[in-house]
């Protein structure tokens, strides 16, 4: 009898269990997974957008494994037949054991229901928060009226002037009408600012697509929870009625790009900066830090000064808390009371000043939901080398933190690589974005490319070989990676208190707004990239994870991550409970590194003298020195050293239970020659996503790999 082949390292993965295998195979799930890796099952192939007839039939040819089901044309449009063609199509894919995702709105951004929510009660439409000033002196009238595109005024808000600043604490509120708010002024100079709601109907990104999805444009506060359920009454329910045993039929679903909506979505200039407003959020921020915010709301525009920022940081941390609370986690509840899980990715996340105009807080959001997902770009060529792949990792050390075993992205061809009009980007190109995507912790993919040429040139579509071959080199990617670890011991603080203390709104176009936080997001950038290219991963950890972290013996433990370094980047305000939970940490041993700054200030005046006291003999490390501090990023077995560097060979760290898994990425377009070594020697295996092989070899090696292509090596 001819001996089997055996792979040793291959046993002990985790992907060996009874939803990985086909049941009539658990006898052998050694040569199962060999057999799975040269054909990857189909819940790891790219998941594509559209269930319809035509497409059952033909994304199994194109070697897709899944669909993203849009269903409101069924249910509302009258196009694709009624209601009742829904659950028929998510059985059909489940006869195919393709899996489906569930989009959760008229294509984007997620949550009107077409229109819908706001035309059921016009009063839950998201509205901004507006500021008009006027400045004088002396006690004489003072008058400003509602200006035109204004809805309503809350409140007003009498400044004195100190050397031509207003003087926040010491801000009078003053009657306002809703047209018309009206003072005596002050002795000496003063500033009056009136505060007007503004219905966020134009200009804003959920007008951009209405031509495309034909809604109306008209946006719900995602703020208020009654609206949001609405729209899940509206676009959740109805796709879940026409479904039978949903859980075992679908995995969930897929919201895409649900935000604040306060950004301007045009170049021309818009007539008001507005913040997110409701009634409910003087209430609640009151509830969350303590003191009452309208006197001092001129601040959340303008103040350079510490009370200035401090309310704007408040402002924005209790903005996050009712999103997550309002839309991610309803929605996260809902889905689970059905068995089935929550996802979707989320508006511009490579800017940090953006977390906070988008979501209060990004990281705080996405948290609440089960899978958490980004969407890339695929850059053309002369863009690859520059563009920002590693903003995924706010994606995966979402998940760290939180437990969750899976992330995903959507491959969005319009980002970065000429938009509509470059739609099928070269097949070099999808391979460097999965590389790139895997290589900060993704693990499951979609896509809405298009596979066949359209006549106006937009798309030059792909031949069934090219796309069945590119499934199945993203497949074995995520064979192998989705659910593992990185095994970095880095922890890298995410600052996003410095970014809500320095947002202010703004009336230019969103994109020429973040030139006003160039100087910050260039900080964090740097900081991010001297770890890159000192070959040192991390993971990005929030500061309620920090506080709520196990700490022990100079090891801080956060989810699923394990830590012995914490950077913290540029930080000027620390909370007290991450302070003192900092402190243990460094007594038992841990390194602490105070990059280019180290806080003066805590997250509230009182704290301010602990903060200076506790950190008075903190050592600074510039940025340029960092890597240098950072003497063990990984475990001890994590020993394997590569040639050439991180610019043109960049390498990822994962574990899975026993096993160590390196991913190795070719970042340029040109074939390289990788050499590995072992400081003791050792043998791995190689698993080459583009042939499906799997290869053992003893180390030191040279492997080969292609222009924007991969290896898996094992131990």
């Amino acid at each position: 009898m001819k001996p089997r082949r055996r792979f040793p390292l291959l046993a002990a993965l985790g992907l060996i269990s009874a939803a990985f295998l086909p049941a009539a195979d658990s006898t052998r799930p050694i040569e199962t997974l060999a057999e799975q890796f040269r054909h990857p099952p189909a819940e790891f192939r790219l998941v594509q957008y559209g269930l319809n007839d035509q497409t059952l039939e033909k994304y199994p040819r194109y070697g897709i494994g899944g669909f993203m089901g849009f269903f409101h044309h069924n249910l509302y449009q009258s196009k694709s037949g009624g209601r009742e063609r829904i659950g028929p199509l998510v059985e059909a894919a489940a006869k195919k054991n393709m899996r489906v995702w569930l989009a959760d709105d008229f294509g984007y951004p997620s949550g009107m229901a077409g229109g819908r929510v706001i035309a059921e009660n016009p009063a839950y439409e998201v509205r901004g928060l507006a500021m008009v000033s006027l400045e004088g002196a002396g006690l004489r009238p003072a008058v400003i009226e509602l200006p035109a595109g204004a809805e309503r005024f809350v409140s007003a808000v009498l400044y004195p002037l100190i050397d031509g600043i207003p003087d926040y604490p010491r801000g009078q509120v003053i009657p306002a009408g809703e047209r018309r708010v009206e003072s005596s002024g002050l002795a000496g100079p003063w500033h009056l600012s009136a505060f007007a709601t503004v219905i966020r109907d134009h200009d804003v990104q959920a007008q951009s697509t209405t031509a495309q999805f034909q809604h109306t444009g008209h946006y719900p506060d995602l703020l208020n929870p009654d609206a949001v359920a609405r729209f899940i009454a509206n676009m959740h329910a109805p796709i879940v009625a026409s479904i039978g045993d949903l859980s075992s039929r679908t995995i969930g679903f897929y919201a895409n790009e649900p935000n604040l909506m306060q950004l301007h979505w045009q170049r021309t200039e818009a007539p008001f900066a507005c913040v997110s407003w409701n009634d409910q959020l003087p209430g609640a921020f009151l509830k969350q830090h303590g003191y009452v915010l309208t006197p001092l709301l001129g601040a959340l525009y303008a103040g350079e000064d510490t009370v200035a920022r401090r309310v704007r940081m408040h402002f924005h941390q209790t903005v996050a808390d009712l999103l997550a609370a309002g839309f991610a986690r309803q929605i996260r509840e809902w889905c689970h009371a059905r068995g089935v899980l929550s996802s979707g990715h989320f508006l511009l996340e490579e800017h940090l000043a953006l977390h906070v105009a988008n979501y209060g807080d990004y990281m705080k959001f996405v948290s609440e939901f089960d899978v958490p997902a980004i969407d890339t770009g695929i850059p053309n060529a002369d863009r690859v080398a520059s563009f920002n792949y590693q903003f995924a990792r706010f994606t995966s050390s979402v998940a760290v933190w939180k437990e969750r075993d899976r992330t995903m992205c959507l491959l969005d061809p319009i980002i970065s690589g000429g938009g509509r009009k470059r739609l099928s980007p070269a097949m070099p190109l999808l391979h460097n974005s999965v590389n790139m995507a895997c290589l900060y912790g993704i693990g499951e993919f979609s896509a809405y490319l298009p596979l066949e040429a359209r006549p106006d040139g937009t798309a030059t579509g792909y031949t069934v070989e090219e796309y069945r071959d590119f499934n199945d080199y993203l497949g074995r990617l995520c064979l192998l990676l989705r659910g593992a670890r990185s095994a970095t011991s880095v922890a890298l603080y995410y600052p996003i208190a410095q970014f809500q203390a320095d947002y202010r709104p703004s009336r230019q176009f969103y994109n020429t707004s973040l030139s006003n936080y160039r100087r910050q997001h260039g900080a964090w950038d740097a900081t991010e990239t001297a770890l890159r290219e000192a070959d040192i991963e991390c993971t990005i950890v929030h500061p309620e994870a920090v506080a709520q972290s196990v700490v022990d013996q100079g090891t801080m433990t956060i989810g699923h991550g394990s830590y012995r370094y914490l950077v913290l980047p540029q930080l000027e305000f620390i909370p007290g409970p991450v302070l003192e939970k900092i402190r243990t940490f460094e007594a038992g041993g841990g390194a602490v590194l105070w990059v280019d700054t180290k806080p003066q200030a805590g997250a509230y005046a009182p704290d301010d003298a602990a903060v200076a006291a506790a950190l008075k003999a903190a050592k600074i490390v510039r940025t340029a020195e960092l890597a240098a501090h950072i003497t063990q990023p990984y475990a001890a077995p994590f020993d394997l050293r590569f040639a050439p560097g991180p610019e043109r060979l960049a390498i990822a760290r994962f574990q899975r239970g026993n096993q160590k898994i390196h991913l190795l990425v070719n970042r340029t377009a040109e074939p390289i020659q990788a050499a590995v070594r072992s400081v003791g020697g050792a043998r791995v295996e190689v698993f080459d996503p583009t042939t499906g092989s799997i290869t053992p070899i003893s180390l030191p090696a040279v492997l080969e790999l292609g222009g924007f292509r991969s290896m898996l090596l094992v131990r």
